[in-house]
């Protein structure tokens, strides 16, 4: 077993063990999110993500893309979430003109049952998909530019919402989440969600898989922290690259019924990572927040 294997192991065990687990605020921004407190209804939220990467002499890039969510608290175990985002990717290869592209992400429709909810610790599974509409225009240039804001959007996320912007598939996927606040401020956390991607192309359908751990130190309102993420699927990424390695800083504030949720994203490894293609690494900075009804 690798070490990052052994250290999710090691925080499963935690999570299934117990301990103290805050429910309001999670690690940041993403589908399926619920950062409602026990007294709350639901939520709604905005986020804005940015990269400026690939970037290198031969090719500039710049990528901006709102995210929206909001969730509702359906009774006292079940609660249902909607994440819609697009995204604008403009480019310039060195010695071509500038190309650009605007699409719409899949927009995911998620259910989650809290089997565990308490003040300090919480434990939840459900269901989510999304219809296919990252799809392709047709024409071959108007495809590449289609397909690089598609990877620049998936990159500049850390993979952590593959499935909004999965291409000619409709993503279905487990989400399995759980955090435990321990007796120092520490918050300690997992993520588990595998997916099928059903193609709706000649493509073959895929499985796929993003798995995670995070740690959080809450300081008053602010907890910032740490979450390390690797995603996989079945099909090559590129080339032989079957999985992606993300580092994510971040930084959660509470006010009242009021949240602020920012990161920086940096993929580790190849095909998108520091340790990949000179050129092709990519990062993504975020920042929003919302309200809790």
């Amino acid at each position: 077993m690798s070490g990052g294997a052994r250290a999710l192991a090691l925080a499963l065990t935690v999570v299934a063990a117990g301990g103290t687990l805050a429910p309001a605020s999670s690690w940041a921004q993403g589908t399926g999110d619920l950062p409602e407190r026990l007294e709350d209804r639901g939520h709604v939220a905005m986020y804005g993500i940015f990269t400026a990467s690939p970037q290198d002499r031969e090719l500039a890039t710049i990528h901006v893309a709102p995210h929206m969510s909001a969730g509702i608290r359906l009774n006292g175990w079940l609660s249902a979430t909607t994440d819609v985002t697009s995204a604008w990717t403009t480019f310039q290869v060195a010695g071509e003109a500038r190309r650009s592209s605007f699409r719409f992400g899949n927009p995911f429709f998620a259910v989650q049952a809290a089997l565990i909810e308490e003040c300090q610790r919480s434990f939840r599974a459900g269901i989510g998909a999304a219809p296919p509409l990252t799809t392709f225009p047709g024409t071959i240039p108007e495809n590449t530019e289609v397909e690089y804001n598609y990877a620049v959007a998936t990159a500049a996320r850390g993979f952590a919402d593959y499935w909004l912007w999965a291409p000619n598939a409709i993503p279905v996927a487990l989400l399995l989440r759980g955090r435990v606040e321990l007796s120092a401020p520490v918050i300690v956390g997992v993520e588990l969600d595998p997916a099928v991607l059903v193609s709706v192309n000649s493509n073959p359908s895929r499985l796929a898989i993003v798995a995670a751990a995070h740690v959080g130190v809450r300081m008053g309102p602010l907890t910032p922290g740490l979450r390390v993420q690797m995603f996989a699927q079945s099909a090559p990424l590129a080339g032989r690259d079957f999985s992606q390695w993300t580092a994510i800083l971040y930084a959660n504030a509470e006010f009242g019924a009021v949240f602020v949720r920012s990161q920086v994203a940096v993929n580790l490894d190849a095909p998108s990572g520091l340790a990949g293609q000179r050129g092709a690494t990519a990062w993504g900075a975020s920042l929003g927040g919302g309200i809790r009804l």
